[in-house]
């Protein structure tokens, strides 16, 4: 979590408090540096290695597979923060399955990719040109290949509504202090959809790709509090994001240069809304292959105990919140593996020396990030696990992911000052699926909307 405050939390101050809670100091411990050797020695995509389904990790194991985890995970095995697995913590290991792009998406790709290239932007980035729809690079290759993976995960599959709402979300430090919360979430994707029965690009929109809304619905204190970020056609244009204050009854614009603030008090800053709410061309992206990584990718939806399954608070382990194996077995995905900075024009000041991504190799959605700070050190690690969504008008294609606000489970453990930010979305709806209520763009997708909410 940055430091810095940011509007939504001076409003906060102020009579409508956030979700976030006190941070406590940072703890008196040694704080793992970025190792490159940590990273190449995880275990590449094309090696025989692999771990058996039928697999259970526990703390007496861990070790053996730690080649499969990313420096986050081994962390939480090891135990040296305050966030640490208990010892009888358990991983299940089962068989992988396909999680594949939606068919439109496909044939976009297939259709459009031939004519996409990058150009030098002259300060160290790359935009990208002739860009329509689909994955623009899907065989990335050469030297720019993390570049084209960066942009692949851009674009990557996002509907043109989305709504999904945090029923069960925790922000909580290392005293216990925790503030439940609800959070709405209402995003509009307008250019290079890949929606069937949609156009490419939704007219009258102006230049605007992509909004995203979150609006909080308890505690009582914060509620109708809700932040608006609006992105452009053009991918290396900081976003503009306002903020809806109750008390003063409109809503605020904020510095669109403050990416490190954080995302209605969570430990997520606006650059990790989206799981990676990156723009490409001010970014550096190194690609160290394609690797097997252990992650929850199959959240069970229901269990044997009703009351122990995924998305139920009886199926993680507290603190740390953890999933156990109620919550869904695990098992080894191909990611691309991406070291991420900013360019050296646009580094001063900015939160992250490093992003570690992990990007999943079969539908480019990021699904583990660990972050490192200025000085290179450990900050915060986490992931992003994904539920299949039903996406209308296909004849059965599902959404897994979609562009990262769909149901799933969200995880930061902020390592350096003990806090975290756990955030179970479910409910989630996609274009003519969601309710007549979020389907109307000026409403959801705009400054002038968002004093509706009172309403």
């Amino acid at each position: 979590m940055s430091r810095r405050w940011n509007l939504v939390t001076v409003a906060a101050a102020a009579g409508a408090l956030l979700l976030g809670g006190l941070r406590s100091a940072a703890q008196a411990q040694t704080v793992v540096s970025w190792d490159n050797a940590a990273y190449e020695q995880m275990v590449s995509a094309d090696s025989p290695d692999t771990i058996p389904p039928g697999t259970r990790i526990t703390m007496q194991n861990w070790q053996q597979y730690k080649r499969f985890m990313p420096v986050g995970l081994q962390q939480l095995w090891q135990g040296q923060y305050f966030w640490k697995l208990p010892p009888d913590a358990e991983i299940d290991v089962a068989a992988g399955a396909s999680i594949p792009l939606p068919k439109k998406v496909q044939q976009d790709t297939e259709k459009y990719s031939s004519q996409v290239k990058l150009v030098p932007t002259g300060d160290g980035g790359y935009r990208i040109q002739g860009y329509v729809a689909g994955i623009p690079f899907p065989n990335p290759s050469g030297p720019q290949a993390g570049v084209q993976m960066l942009y692949n995960e851009y674009y990557s599959y996002i509907p043109y509504l989305i709504t999904t709402y945090a029923k069960l979300g925790v922000t909580m430090d290392r005293f216990g202090n925790r503030v439940n919360n609800e959070v709405r979430e209402v995003n509009f994707k307008l250019k290079h959809l890949s929606d069937a029965g949609k156009p490419i690009n939704i007219p009258d929109t102006a230049d605007i790709f992509l909004t995203q809304n979150n609006i909080i619905w308890t505690p009582e204190q914060s509620k109708y509090v809700n932040a608006l970020q609006i992105f452009y056609d053009d991918p290396g244009k900081l976003p503009e994001t306002f903020v809806f204050v109750p008390a003063l009854r409109r809503s605020l614009r904020t510095s669109s240069a403050a990416r490190c603030s954080p995302l209605v008090g969570s430990d997520y800053t606006e650059d990790d809304e989206r799981s990676m709410n990156l723009q490409p061309p001010i970014f550096q992206a190194r690609f160290l292959g394609y690797k097997k990584l252990l992650m929850l990718a199959h959240p069970t939806p229901a269990y044997a105990d009703q009351n122990a399954r995924y998305g139920h608070p009886t199926a993680y382990y507290w603190p740390v919140l953890f999933p156990k194996p109620a919550a869904g077995a695990w098992e080894l995905r191909t990611v691309a593996l991406l070291d991420i900075r900013r360019t050296p024009a646009h580094a001063s000041g900015y939160c992250y020396g490093s992003r570690m991504a992990f990007i999943d190799k079969e539908n480019w959605q990021p699904i583990w990030m660990d972050l490192y700070d200025a000085n290179l050190k450990l900050y915060k690690t986490g992931p992003s696990v994904y539920m299949p969504m039903p996406l209308p008008g296909t004849g059965g294609d599902v959404a897994t992911g979609a562009g990262g606000p769909g149901d799933g489970e969200y995880t930061f453990w902020d390592m350096q000052n003990s806090h975290i930010t756990f955030d179970i979305q479910s409910g989630g709806q996609i274009n003519e699926n969601a309710p007549p209520e979020y389907s109307d763009f000026n409403r959801w997708g705009t400054p002038g909307g968002m004093q509706q909410v009172m309403q």
